[in-house]
C-alpha cells in the first residue's frame, strides 16, 4: 500500500485521513507463512511532524490459519491497531528509535501493517475454543467423531508405581 506524502509535506495541512483497501502478497514482504484470504483494509491518519511521518489507525484482515490441536484450516478475522513512525531523512534515524526508513515521496505502509498483524496471531490458533484435537493413537479428528482406541493413560516410566499402588490397595482390603 503506497501512500504519496508529497501533499502533506508541502502544504500547511500536516494531517491526512486514509482509507485504503488492497490485496497484499505477504510472501513478497517476508511473511510467507501469512495467508491473507481477503483484501486488507486500513483506516487512519498520516501526520507529518518534522522529520517524521506518523501512521496511526486500524486495519482489518482475514487470515487462513491451521488449528494447533486438530490441524484443520480455518479463517479468522483480525482488527489490529497500527501506530508506526517513518522518516525519509537518514540523519533522523537512530538505533534507539523504532522508526522505519523510506526514500522518495511514496511511503509503503505494507510492512508496518504486516508486522502489526503478525504480532496479533495467537501462538496456538484454535479453530474453536473447545477443539478436542486429534486422537494420539489413531489420529482421528475428535471434533468429527470419537475413536475406538484403547487409551492407556499411564506413562510407561511410572508403570512400576501403578503396580505398587495396586499392591497397596490389595493389602488395605484384607
Amino acid at each position: 500500500m503506497l501512500i504519496n506524502v508529497t501533499k502533506i509535506k508541502s502544504t500547511a495541512e500536516k494531517l491526512e485521513a486514509l482509507s485504503v483497501m488492497e490485496t497484499i502478497d505477504a510472501a513478497g514482504y517476508g511473511y510467507g507463512e501469512l495467508v491473507l484470504t481477503a483484501p486488507v483494509e486500513f483506516r487512519g491518519t498520516i501526520e507529518h511532524a518534522m522529520p517524521y511521518f506518523h501512521l496511526n489507525g486500524e486495519m482489518t484482515a482475514e487470515l487462513e490459519l491451521v488449528c494447533a490441536r486438530c490441524l484443520t484450516s480455518f479463517r479468522q478475522s483480525f482488527t489490529v491497531s497500527v501506530d508506526e513512525a517513518f522518516t525519509n531523512r537518514e540523519e533522523a534515524r537512530s538505533e534507539d528509535d523504532e522508526v522505519s526508513f523510506f526514500t522518495g515521496d511514496e511511503l509503503d505502509i505494507t510492512p508496518a501493517l504486516l508486522k502489526a498483524l503478525f504480532l496479533e496471531i495467537p501462538m496456538h490458533p484454535l479453530c474453536q475454543s473447545d477443539c478436542r484435537g486429534l486422537c494420539p493413537g489413531c489420529g482421528t479428528d475428535l471434533n468429527k467423531s470419537d475413536c475406538v482406541c484403547k487409551h492407556d493413560d499411564v506413562d510407561w516410566r511410572l508403570e512400576k508405581l501403578k503396580t505398587l499402588f495396586t499392591a497397596m490397595n490389595d493389602d488395605e482390603e484384607v
